[in-house]
């Protein structure tokens, strides 16, 4: 610094000078002149170099500025391009989409039978009930169902509707697909929706074209009225088979009896024990009185004739015989001996078995009984669809809602890229 100084005064001692030849410079400025300014840029810059931070705030400058650029790109990067895109294809590509409403509910009613409760006993004669929640619940189960969609495929081209040519690409179901992304496609396109305090179901069904939408809409509700009336049907045939099966048991068990009692009356060779008992003691009885007869004429013969007289032979042997006869009936009567071929054991048997078939008779009426109770209850239980909004036509398109769709995609785009950006310049603070 002194070496400069000394410099600059010994030229401005020596005045200013031009050596031969030397011209003025372009503009009429000496060439000692231009000098001196050289050498006064040349201290001010190493003064300013040897100041403490000047580097440092050059690269700081520089690395604003980049941030800055990279700022404003990741902007259009993440902002600006994906709503324009999105502005493009709801406002020139997206097609219009029509959705038809219908809202119905599912009734039933049920009427009570005479004597319910000892049908509820016997777990025959009270058709169980069905929640009213559970019939709705299970309808809008079906519409969501690849159920509908084979039921409604031999009536509507389902594909054809939702694949449409003239639908934008992002909105139109792919045919080459499978069966599988058909039913997700179905889902977002048919929604059941269920109020549960008021039991109603509102379905909407989106498709390309008004016609199409009415047309599935009443389509789907006819698959539904369908579908109640075979849960009722299926409902009172389960009750009756129920029934039914009952009823066969007592007839099979009521025709083992019989079977068993006509096998003992071939047996016996009697067609009625019971009458055969009772003829059997009435000649026994009168037997009895036969043989007191001749007993009493036997004792009258014996006081008044000899021992050899023939009457007295001949009553004898009436006695005898009598005798015997009235012994042979009792012991066919008695179960003397553990003779199974007595009436008296014939009887028995007889009347185990007469027993046995008067009980499977009176099961069979009381299950015949319950099979018509039965029958009558699932006749008089009804479940039925309420229609409370028919298919609507819509008029005009209410999807895709672009205003609404562009909005939140610029928001989910500036919601992103402020996490990128606050996290980057985290990142990049954190390394300086």
């Amino acid at each position: 610094m002194a070496e400069t100084r000394q410099e600059v005064a010994a030229e401005r001692q020596a005045g200013p000078h031009l050596q031969p030849g030397a011209q003025a410079g372009v503009f009429g400025v000496p060439a000692s002149v231009r000098l001196t300014i050289r050498r006064f840029a040349a201290v001010a810059v190493k003064t300013a170099s040897a100041r403490p931070g000047f580097g440092r705030a050059v690269v700081a400058q520089d690395a604003e500025e980049y941030d800055s650029a990279l700022f404003w790109r990741s902007f259009v990067i993440l902002v600006v391009l994906p709503v324009a895109a999105s502005f493009v294809y709801f406002q020139f590509l997206a097609s219009d989409q029509f959705i038809s409403e219908m809202r119905f509910a599912v009734r039933g009613a049920t009427e009570t039978l005479p004597g319910s409760d000892a049908l509820a006993a016997s777990g025959l004669g009270t058709l169980a009930s069905l929640n009213a929640n559970q019939d709705v619940f299970l309808v809008a189960d079906y519409i969501r169902s690849p159920a509908v969609v084979d039921d409604l495929a031999p009536e509507i081209d389902l594909r054809a509707i939702f694949s449409s040519p003239g639908a934008d690409f992002l909105a139109r179901f792919n045919p080459a697909q499978s069966r599988e992304d058909f039913l997700r496609y179905w889902r977002r396109a048919v929604v059941p929706e269920v109020e549960i305090a008021s039991g109603i179901v509102t379905v909407r069904v989106k498709t390309f074209a008004r016609a199409d939408s009415v047309r599935l809409a009443a389509a789907i509700r006819a698959r539904c009225d369908i579908i109640i009336n075979q849960l009722l049907d299926g409902m009172r045939r389960d009750l009756t088979e129920r029934g039914e099966a009952e009823v066969k048991a007592a007839m099979d068990k009521l025709a083992a009896n019989r079977a068993r009692l006509e096998q003992f009356r071939n047996v016996r060779m009697a067609i009625d024990p019971l009458d055969d008992a009772h003829s059997l003691s009435e000649t026994v009885a009168e037997l009895r009185r036969d043989l007191v007869e001749v007993e009493v004429k036997l004792a009258s013969a014996r006081r008044g004739l000899d021992a050899d007289a023939l009457q007295i032979k001949i009553l004898e042997s009436d006695h005898a015989i009598l005798s015997a006869h009235v012994a042979a009936l009792e012991a066919r009567m008695t179960a003397g001996g553990g003779d199974p071929t007595t009436a008296s054991a014939a009887l028995a048997d007889y009347d185990r078995l007469e027993v046995d078939k008067n009980i499977a008779e009176k099961r069979v009426e009381v299950a015949e009984k319950l099979l018509e109770n039965a029958r009558e209850d699932a006749n008089r239980h009804h479940i039925y669809l309420v229609s409370i909004e028919d298919p609507t036509t819509p008029e005009s398109s209410l999807f895709p809602r672009r205003g609404f769709s562009i909005l939140m995609i610029f928001i989910g785009a500036l919601t992103i890229w402020s996490v990128v950006s606050l996290t980057v310049a985290g990142v990049r603070d954190h390394a300086r």
